[in-house]
C-alpha cells in the first residue's frame, strides 16, 4: 500500500514538471561583423519582420555603437537587395557590404 502511494506521488510530481511551461527565450543581439569605420554591427533579433519567404523579404534593426540602422531586404532583378536608413544600398552578395550579406544569411538560416 505504501509503495502505491509513493508511486502515485512521484508520478504526479513528474507530470507537474513535464507540464510546466517552458522559460521564455530572451531576444538577443547577434554579432554581424565590423563596418569599415571600425564600429561593430549587432542584429537585434526581436526586430526581424519577415514579409515573405519566397523570395525572402524582411526588415530588421542593427545596432552599432549606440546607433540604430534599419535595413530592408527585398528581391531586385531576381537577386537579394538591401537598403539601410543611412542611404546605403546594393545587392546583398555584390561584395560591397559584408554586414548585409551576414544579416541575410543569418535570417534565411534561422527564420
Amino acid at each position: 500500500m505504501f509503495k502505491k502511494v509513493v508511486s502515485s506521488i512521484l508520478l504526479a510530481a513528474a507530470l507537474v514538471f513535464v507540464a510546466a511551461p517552458a522559460v521564455p527565450v530572451e531576444a538577443e543581439d547577434y554579432y554581424m561583423g565590423t563596418y569599415t569605420d571600425g564600429t561593430t554591427a549587432y542584429l537585434v533579433s526581436e526586430s526581424i519582420e519577415i514579409t515573405s519567404r519566397s523570395p525572402y523579404t524582411f526588415n530588421c534593426l542593427v545596432r552599432n555603437s549606440g546607433n540604430d540602422l534599419y535595413y530592408s531586404f527585398y528581391p531586385n532583378n531576381g537577386s537579394p537587395y538591401y537598403r539601410n536608413s543611412e542611404g546605403y544600398h546594393g545587392y546583398v552578395f555584390g561584395g560591397e557590404s559584408p554586414i548585409a550579406a551576414n544579416i541575410y544569411r543569418f535570417v534565411i538560416n534561422n527564420y
